[in-house]
């Protein structure tokens, strides 16, 4: 039986988070992900109409969808290396998720699932504090029942020093005010921490290498969430009656070169951009050498409730285990 499902993005201004959405299909794709590869999910862009049919209708409803839809446009705009989501609205994207392999059968027997994706400004949800952010206040309204209404909820962080940002106050309001709200159908948080291909821009080819070890990713989230004034509100939602499991991961929309390993972000080009080649258009300019880097996880997760080597629990924070050796590259 086919289930919707309706997943909310929030996080500051240039947190990553339209960046992770863009990435999501080719990260998928390329298996790029810490799920097992028997798991073989698939994700499919599907318009609103398909979403909202009836499943008898859902294939007709999409027969003539214009193969350059909103996430395609999305997709191309990361590409040429730039993609922010407008400040005056949210912004839905609609997936078909199935899972193709070996899951446990309370996963598989549910599937397929609709994906309903919902981008919100930074300026909208987690605005810095002390900012006056002209936005009208039905978009504040529709974002606020549109997370009411989400069974999952997914914040897209930038891995700085939380200490040190503005926005900080304001998300720790945010979560308040959800964990105390009555008419709220969440089920399922993930905290993701963007841009994780920052901590090995010096490591040349041995950046996937060290990426890739889970060790490292938990060792980056102890300490990134070592000043997270937060943590124990998401904590209060998992006690017994909150009803919500909360799960922490990385994520790296530009990711790493297929051919080389290293960090696929280009010093020579203005702003973010990845590498391509020169004098190669389209699609293959922008594929060729890029592998977007854990971008499905926290997706895959806020639908399946199934995680993977790279999503960590409160408990798994909490355990007190013996440093991994190539943790001390990161210092």
């Amino acid at each position: 039986m086919t289930e919707k499902l309706s997943i909310c993005l929030v996080g500051p201004k240039k947190g990553g988070k339209s960046s992770l959405l863009a990435s999501l299909a080719d990260c998928v794709a390329q298996s790029a992900f810490g799920y097992s590869p028997r798991l073989r999910p698939a994700l499919q862009p599907i318009s609103q109409a398909e979403f909202q049919a009836d499943a008898a209708d859902a294939r007709r409803a999409d027969l003539f969808h214009a193969e350059q839809g909103d996430y395609e446009r999305l997709k191309q705009d990361f590409g040429e290396g730039g993609v922010a989501t407008d400040t005056l609205n949210t912004y839905e994207y609609f997936f078909r998720l199935s899972v193709n392999g070996e899951a446990p059968p309370a996963v598989v027997t549910r599937g397929p699932w609709l994906l309903e994706v919902v981008d919100s400004a930074g300026e909208i949800a987690v605005p810095p504090d002390g900012a006056a952010v002209p936005i009208l206040n039905d978009v504040k309204a529709k974002l606020a029942g549109q997370m009411l209404g989400a069974d999952a909820l997914v914040i897209v962080l930038p891995l700085v020093r939380l200490e040190d940002s503005a926005w900080v106050g304001t998300l720790s309001r945010l979560l308040d005010r959800l964990a105390l709200a009555r008419d709220r159908r969440l089920r399922r948080v993930v905290v993701v921490f963007s841009q994780y291909e920052r901590l090995f821009t010096r490591l040349g080819p041995s950046a996937f290498t060290y990426a890739c070890d889970p060790a490292v990713a938990l060792h980056v989230l102890r300490k990134s969430l070592r000043a997270a004034p937060w943590l124990d509100r998401l904590r209060a939602l998992e006690q017994p009656g909150g009803g919500v499991s909360v799960r922490y991961t990385v994520a790296s929309a530009y990711g790493f070169t297929k051919r080389f390993q290293n960090p696929n972000m280009d010093p020579h080009q203005p702003g973010e951009r990845r590498f391509r080649r020169a004098r190669v258009e389209g699609a293959r300019a922008y594929s060729e050498y890029w592998r977007p880097f854990l971008t499905a996880e926290p997706i895959l997760y806020a639908a399946l409730g199934l995680d993977s080597a790279f999503t960590f629990s409160h408990a798994q924070l909490d355990a007190r285990t013996a440093e991994n050796p190539a943790i001390s590259i990161l210092g």
